[in-house]
C-alpha cells in the first residue's frame, strides 16, 4: 500500500513539476532574449516597436530552444517527483515508525 501511495503521489508530482519547470524555464528564455533584442533594436522609440522586437526574439528562442526546454523539463521533473516520494518527504510516503521495546526490569 505504501509503494502505490508513494507511486500515485510521483505521478501527481511528476505533472506539477514538469507545467513548473517548462513555463518557468521558457518564460525566463523568452524574457532575457525579447529583452536583450528590444534593447539592440535602434527603431525601438516606443512600446510597441520595442513588443514586436521581443515577440519575435521569444518566438525565434521558443523554436531553437523548445525541444531543450522540453526533455530538460521532463528530466528534472521526473528525479524530483521521484525523489521526493521514496525518501518520505511528504508525510503520507513515510513507513509508519516502529515503536521502541519496552525495557524489562
Amino acid at each position: 500500500m505504501l509503494f502505490l501511495k508513494r507511486l500515485l503521489t510521483s505521478v501527481a508530482l511528476f505533472v506539477v513539476l514538469f507545467v513548473v519547470f517548462s513555463v518557468g524555464s521558457l518564460a525566463v528564455l523568452g524574457a532575457v532574449a525579447s529583452a536583450s533584442a528590444a534593447a539592440k533594436n535602434p527603431d525601438a522609440q516606443n512600446f510597441n516597436s520595442g513588443y514586436e522586437a521581443g515577440h519575435a526574439a521569444g518566438q525565434e528562442i521558443g523554436r531553437k530552444y523548445g525541444q531543450i526546454v522540453l526533455i530538460t523539463s521532463l528530466g528534472m521533473s521526473a528525479v524530483c517527483s521521484i525523489t521526493i516520494s521514496f525518501t518520505g518527504l511528504l508525510p503520507w510516503c513515510r513507513k509508519p515508525s516502529t515503536p521502541l521495546p519496552l525495557a524489562q526490569l
